[in-house]
Formats: structure tokens, sequence, C-alpha cells
């Protein structure tokens, strides 16, 4: 998980289930994480957490420990910057620090597939307001997400045949607003699908997109007023 998400009580609850977890810490999660944040202290240690008064007056209605041991791991980024993760995983044998770069990036493919559905498909924008809208909206969704996976297939395998520079990806923009041009003809109608393939293939080749994986742009920090004017104005749906 994102650096958002540690607190005593989400680490009880996936102890409490089994489930081995890895969360980035930031500054204002733990104060052995802040302390790592600066610098100082070794870079793995076990540590016991206890919860603060609030919480603790909850989690034993709710079945939860008191105490927790998790361990808490440092690896030093490009930019001189460190990065701080809390973890079930104690051993630090079977689970070198070294390792715990390249296993917190394993998250960004559900990451960006959760930045698909939420802002390339635009999944918030309920075509209803009862349960039933909300849920027929997320799965439509979702399958679309499976065609699209399907149909670009073809393309993105004559993609990977070709020596370039930076391997190419099939553009997601182009994608989904092909297949929002020809769903319904693929999927109902009495058309060669064939034929309807051999188009949408065609449309998916155009303007793929880069992959460069040491590529570190620099983040631009917008306002909330530029943010909500991109959203509401600026931004360019394609579903």
């Amino acid at each position: 998980m994102d650096r958002n998400f540690p607190s005593y009580r989400m680490l009880a609850e996936l102890i409490h289930r089994r489930r081995h977890f890895v969360i980035r810490c930031s500054a204002a999660s733990f104060g052995v994480a802040r302390q790592m944040l600066q610098g100082e202290g070794p870079d793995s240690q076990v540590v016991t957490l206890t919860p603060c008064a609030g919480p603790r007056r909850l989690l034993p209605s709710l079945g939860l420990p008191l105490t927790l041991t998790v361990r808490f791991v440092r690896v030093p980024l490009s930019t001189g910057e460190w990065e701080v993760w809390v973890t079930s995983l104690l051993d630090e044998t079977a689970y070198p620090t070294a390792d715990f770069l390249e296993l917190y990036h394993g998250r960004w493919g559900v990451e960006t597939f959760d930045g698909v559905l939420k802002t390339r498909l635009d999944l918030e924008n309920f075509s209803g307001l009862t349960a039933e809208a909300v849920r027929q909206d997320f799965h439509a969704t979702v399958y679309l997400t499976g065609l699209e996976s399907l149909l670009t297939e073809t393309a993105q395998a004559q993609f990977d045949a070709k020596a370039t520079r930076h391997p190419q990806t099939v553009n997601r923009a182009v994608s989904f607003n092909a297949i929002k041009n020809h769903a319904l003809h693929l999927l109902s109608s009495n058309l060669d699908t064939l034929v309807l393939i051999e188009q949408l293939t065609a449309l998916f080749l155009t303007n793929p997109t880069c992959d460069r994986p040491q590529r570190q742009p620099p983040r631009k920090k917008a306002s909330a007023r530029t943010l909500l004017d991109f959203q509401r104005r600026r931004r360019k749906h394609c579903y």
C-alpha cells in the first residue's frame, strides 16, 4: 500500500486476517518511521507497536491485538531521499532490505489499473443513483478493460516484435476511444467480426506509448484550484 494507509488499526486488521503487507510510511505515520526518514537508526529494525488512547478503547471489541510486532525497512532512492516501509515480513534473511524497493514497485500495475478505471474510464461518474446502477456501471467498466486487453493483444505483439530504442505499448487513450466507437457493432451486430477486429488493430497501432522504465521526470505540484479547473473544464474524456 501507499503511504496514506499505515495506521495501527490497519496493521492490526491485516495481521489478524493473516495477510502479509508492505506499506510505505510518511513522516506523519509512526515515530520510528519519522526517525528513519531523517536518516537515523539502522535500515531494518523489528519494533513492537502499541496503539494510542483512542484506538486502544475500540480494539478489544473488534478482537484486535493491543501490541503488534512489525518490521521497519529503509532504502535510499536515487534522488538522495529515503523511503521507509512497515511490513509483516520479519525475517531479514528471507526478505533482505535491498529487495524491498523492487517488491514495493510490484504494486504499480494494480495502482495504474485503478487509475484507468477512475480517470480514463471515469468510473465514479455513475449513470444512476441506486446501488444496482452503481454495480452495473462497475461491472461494465471492468468488463470493458478485459475486452480492451484481449482486442489489443495483436497490436501489442507487433510492437513487441519491433526493435526500437524504447519498448512501445498500445496507447490506452487510443484503444478505449476506438472501442467506444465500435463496441456495439462488435458485440451485437451481424457484421463480420474479423473485419472489425482488423480495423480496431489498425487503430491500436497508431500513436503508441513509449515505455521508459528509468525515466524520472520532475513532479510539478499544482494547487487545488488548478487541479479542480483541470478536472472540470480541461480534462479530455475518451469514454
